[in-house]
């Protein structure tokens, strides 16, 4: 499932990103591997390890060293684990309850505590912890990366926490410094939104908080099998459309899904965090990606790196559709 690590035989850290996934492989993206001098350490080994903060990093490290994670999709490059090399799959729903159970740290503890306030809507055995802290490669200022399992439970959520959320409750909405910190951590160079575009984007979502100090992110994981499907693909080059979004029932997906009225593309994904939930049904969208066909139908794909440079997609006007 998305959200899930796995771990290998020489100890890389890799990030499950699908829910489908070809004969004998999983779709993952490499996250932390083993290194003498890396600024974290992994608890349950003491091996230490270093992040990789890069799409392009994380390609040139696995081509030097382990060309065999990297896997041919027909219409790009992707990373992919062979079952054979998988030494630990980590469950996110697993990992929270042993928090739950006995916080090992300070982090933990405000793990637990959101946890446990966030059960007053969810059940816990509906939530997980995922990024470092499912990988036990946290620090003491980690931002806090919980997965909650079905949508109507992230969508109860999600309602719940618009109208909790305060300026100064324990429940609070992020601080200014903490939407610069993530609007940085998400353009690290190139920036296809502003921050104040970023901003008005994010602050509707309500799918991220702070607690105690700490950014908190919500991430949907759908319960739902998907299987595997190999399909002819081309990739058509750069486009930029404008076009009106007319399903977003999907915009949390992995990928986040946009079906639109547009007279070349059928839908908008988006594979980076930064996009999803990013509009709404009726509104206009401008949107920047890759141009893909396949089976005669075309999507506009966003986030075909994790930086997503050049890639985007804002809203450009409000004009909500009546209900179905």
């Amino acid at each position: 499932m998305p959200r899930d690590f796995a771990v290998t035989r020489e100890g890389l850290i890799f990030a499950v990103v699908s829910y489908a996934h070809p004969p004998g492989r999983v779709l993952a993206f490499l996250r932390y591997h083993p290194c003498e001098r890396g600024e974290r350490v992994r608890a349950c080994t003491g091996v230490r390890y270093a992040s990789l903060r890069s799409t392009a990093g994380s390609f040139e490290y696995l081509r030097s060293l382990y060309p065999e994670y990297i896997f041919r999709h027909p219409c790009r490059e992707m990373q992919a684990v062979p079952l054979e090399r998988v030494a630990e799959h980590l469950l996110p729903a697993r990992r929270l309850a042993e928090i739950v159970e006995a916080p090992g740290d300070g982090f933990e503890e405000d793990v637990r505590e959101l946890a446990l306030r966030l059960e007053e809507v969810v059940p816990l055995h509906r939530l997980g912890i995922t990024g470092s802290a499912l990988a036990g490669v946290h620090t003491g200022s980690s931002d806090i990366d919980l997965v909650v399992y079905g949508r109507r439970m992230f969508e109860r959520l999600r309602r719940w926490l618009g109208e909790v959320m305060q300026e100064g409750g324990t429940l609070r909405k992020p601080s200014m410094e903490q939407w610069r910190r993530c609007y940085r951590k998400r353009f690290p160079s190139r920036r296809g939104l502003s921050f104040e575009e970023f901003l008005w984007h994010e602050r509707r979502k309500l799918n991220r908080l702070s607690f105690r100090g700490r950014m908190a992110d919500l991430l949907l994981v759908d319960c739902r099998g998907r299987r595997w499907r190999e399909a002819e693909c081309r990739v058509l080059g750069r486009r930029c459309i404008v076009a009106r979004v007319v399903d977003d029932s999907l915009s949390f997906d992995v990928p986040a899904k946009y079906r639109v009225e547009h007279e070349l593309v059928e839908e908008v994904l988006s594979y980076t965090h930064t996009y999803t939930g990013q509009a709404l049904r009726g509104e206009v969208i401008e949107a920047c990606g890759v141009l893909e066909e396949s089976d005669g139908r075309r999507r506009l794909v966003v986030g075909t790196t994790r930086e997503a440079e050049g890639e985007y997609i804002r809203v450009l006007r409000q004009s909500a559709l009546p209900e179905a």
